[in-house]
């Protein structure tokens, strides 16, 4: 969440110093980083989520002195997310250098 975080201020710095006219600075159009800013924020919410969510079936199970059965779906599911985030990024820059 926090690296989320980071992504999206350092653009909107960057935005801000263009302004200034401090840096030139060549605007694209498309997916910038407070999109990909946000879609990390939203991953790390996920797994906090579904960390709290285990951790309160795991309690339960050990105060009942029963078993919890893993499910990997959830790994699965963000692991996916953050390939998808990735390439997403790769590609960005890939044409942001191009230019």
């Amino acid at each position: 969440m926090a690296f989320g975080f980071a992504i999206a201020r350092f653009g909107l710095f960057l935005r801000e110093i263009a302004q200034a006219g401090q840096v030139p600075i060549h605007a694209v159009r498309g997916l910038g980083s407070a999109w990909f800013g946000v879609t990390l924020v939203i991953l790390g919410l996920v797994t906090n989520a579904a960390a709290v969510a285990r951790y309160s079936r795991i309690r339960k199970a050990l105060t009942d002195l029963g078993t919890v059965v893993p499910n990997p779906i959830l790994v699965y599911v963000l692991g996916a997310g953050s390939v998808l985030v990735a390439i997403a990024m790769a590609v960005m820059l890939a044409t942001t250098l191009a230019d």
